[in-house]
């Protein structure tokens, strides 16, 4: 009867994940050969760049004794990555153990769970983390280094290691099971001022994810979004402050509004040319193509991930024609990327146009036609591949965003923000 429970138990776990025994070597030449195929790799990695990627490759195989754990083993194929600028480029492991919630308080599926060999062997970094808390509880909020929430769910205290260059975000509490005290929850390595490469541990299922364009802006890690997380939750210092700049994730992806009776706002939320999302825009741009009447227009882009140029080039034509004799201001945000960050630069060499409010994503030059996923030996660990050239020129805003040419606070409704810029050149 015990066997039978135990197999009964386990069947609640999924299992994907790392061996020891996995052909380490055969992932690294896959990864090689697949990144090489990518016009980011092809565009970049020449000349001198491409005998130091060759170096770095040769390193990175040679570098396959006495693996720790996944997350090592993840770790060290993620670097053949980190010289290539394209952060519509993947890497990530798929969960090697699930915990569901419906368990969380089951205690002996916990101790179950917390003996799989995955979960064993997380990385943890052995510290007291009350004195950590103590430390960086004096840090200043406009230091990347202190103490972040993920909602109610993980508390993490993030420090700089002893490489000046890399921080490590440490589990201080955790209010769900799959965490403990000192567990690696990120790992930072600051690229420029404010900028960052992340590799998360997902909130949920800890396997690691290569986040290659994270930044600290409004005391957050502004980009820590992770899939299977209902809400728009990521890593905050203050987890009471309202932050203006983003759009609510309730908010209509389209909308038309008067915000005052001689201003309209135009909400673009996507350009997404999936089937079903394409029959979506198409309705509401047939919807309101003859109802720009307001004296002014704001193009509310905030949030947009983009998605295709025949999905977007309907608005900007219809912008383009009530710029002509009207003024527009357009709206983005750190969260506007990919086609939203290039329908801002289209929009913004028309007459008329103001754009306004926080630098854009920076998720710009290449992206892809395709959604072509190749997984590596075991299938463990996946890379999403890009096949788009960069053909506009784009590349100086890849990582660093669109600057708008007005800047916005975050902590006042930017929409009223506006109105009193338009208010101001009237």
């Amino acid at each position: 009867m015990k066997k039978f429970a135990l197999s009964q138990l386990l069947f609640f776990f999924s299992f994907a994940g790392y061996s020891q025994t996995s052909p380490y070597t055969a992932d690294v030449d896959a990864l090689y050969r697949v990144l090489k195929q990518t016009p980011s790799f092809q565009d970049q990695i020449t000349g001198e760049k491409r005998i130091a990627y060759d170096s770095l490759y040769t390193a990175v195989r040679n570098d396959s004794t006495n693996f720790k754990d996944g997350y090592d083993y993840y770790f060290r194929l993620a670097r053949l990555l980190y010289p290539i600028r394209d952060n519509h480029l993947g890497f990530y492991q798929f969960p090697s153990a699930v915990l569901e919630e419906k368990y969380y308080s089951n205690d002996s599926i916990i101790k179950v769970y917390k003996q799989l060999w995955p979960v064993k062997t997380y990385p943890k970094l052995s510290i007291n983390t009350d004195s950590l808390r103590q430390v960086l509880n004096n840090k200043s909020k406009d230091s990347v280094e202190g103490i972040y929430f993920f909602d109610c769910m993980l508390e993490i205290g993030v420090m700089r290691t002893g490489n000046p260059n890399e921080l490590l975000g440490i589990i201080l509490s955790s209010s769900i099971p799959q965490w403990d005290k000192g567990d690696i929850a990120a790992r930072l390595t600051e690229k420029a001022p404010g900028r960052f490469r992340a590799i998360y541990g997902h909130p949920l299922f800890k396997n690691q994810l290569l986040y290659n364009n994270e930044k600290f802006i409004n005391h957050s890690l502004i980009n820590s979004h992770f899939y299977s997380v209902i809400g728009d939750l990521y890593y905050k210092k203050d987890t009471a402050a309202v932050d203006y700049s983003r759009i609510p994730n309730t908010a209509p992806l389209f909308e038309l509004e008067r915000v005052r009776s001689d201003v309209q706002r135009l909400r673009l939320g996507s350009f997404d040319a999936m089937e079903e999302s394409e029959k979506i825009s198409t309705a509401f741009f047939q919807k309101i193509k003859d109802s720009l009447i307001a004296k002014t227009l704001i193009v509310d882009l905030r949030d947009n991930e983009g998605g295709a140029n025949r999905i977007s080039y309907k608005f900007f034509t219809l912008i383009r024609q009530f710029a002509n004799d009207k003024k527009v201001y357009v709206l983005v945000n750190n969260g506007t990327m990919s086609q939203g960050e290039i329908f801002m630069l289209q929009l913004k060499e028309l007459k008329n146009v103001k754009t306004l409010g926080q630098t854009t994503r920076g998720t710009i030059a290449y992206g892809s036609n395709f959604g072509k996923t190749e997984r590596l030996g075991n299938g463990s660990i996946a890379v999403y591949l890009t096949d788009m050239r960069d053909t506009g020129g784009l590349f100086k805003y890849e990582d660093v965003g669109v600057e708008p040419e007005i800047r916005l606070s975050s902590d006042r409704d930017w929409i009223e923000q506006v109105l009193e810029i338009v208010g101001r050149q009237e």
